[in-house]
């Protein structure tokens, strides 16, 4: 009868540690959890659409970005504002009838707002020069600074330059570049020669830009002779 009260007794005190260890298991899963989910952080993207020619604002273009956000027009002006957007990196496409669309890239911080210049190239008719470029890929670089014990930051940016003319090469470009920044805006001016009809170049290069955190960079003009 003992040895059966003892059995009875064993079983129960495994049944039992089991529910504890089931207990503890689930509520440290639970803790995890708890741990690993972040609360979501908002920004804003103020921006304006520019022709790249007279550098007046475009009124009544399509503004769209990846990942989605909300599809809006531009106003009157060429200025545009989306707010409570999730932070980020954005691609922001802009659109209009006799315009090539441009798409440019932004870096949405939480509390921030983010700068968004584009800058549209009107369409051509067959038989005239027709240079675009955008700005194809861009990253932001820090590099420790073991004397000051600061980083510095760099904007290595890829672009790509295309000659949409049917029928004549270009013999020389330039293309001209703003990076807008949390501090300041920085220019850069970069070319190359010879591009024939149809011909697309990819090229890239750095900037400098203190120690400031890069918002986007643009392609502000270009020049084709």
């Amino acid at each position: 009868m003992n040895n059966y009260k003892f059995v009875k007794f064993n079983i129960l005190e495994m049944y039992i540690n089991k529910c504890l260890l089931f207990v503890i298991c689930f509520s440290l899963l639970v803790g995890c959890s708890k741990e690993t989910i972040s609360p979501e952080t908002f920004g804003n993207i103020d921006g304006q659409v520019l022709n790249s020619e007279t550098e007046e604002g475009i009124g009544g273009a399509n503004i769209t970005t990846s990942p989605a956000t909300n599809s809006i027009a531009t106003n009157e002006d060429g200025s545009f504002s989306l707010n409570e957007v999730t932070t980020g990196n954005y691609n922001i496409t802009a659109s209009k009838s006799e315009f090539e669309s441009t798409t440019v890239s932004v870096n949405v911080r939480e509390g921030k707002t983010a700068t968004a210049q584009i800058y549209l190239d009107p369409k051509n008719g067959s038989g005239e020069k027709s240079l675009t470029a955008e700005v194809s890929a861009w990253n932001e670089r820090r590099v420790n600074n073991d004397n000051t014990g600061s980083d510095s930051t760099f904007a290595d940016v890829e672009y790509e330059v295309t000659n949409r003319s049917d029928d004549i090469e270009i013999d020389r470009y330039e293309v001209y570049f703003k990076i807008y920044t949390s501090g300041e805006t920085f220019s850069k001016e970069e070319g190359d020669t010879a591009l024939a009809a149809g011909e697309k170049n990819i090229a890239e290069f750095s900037k400098y830009v203190h120690h400031n955190t890069i918002d986007s960079v643009v392609v502000s003009g270009k020049y084709a002779d």
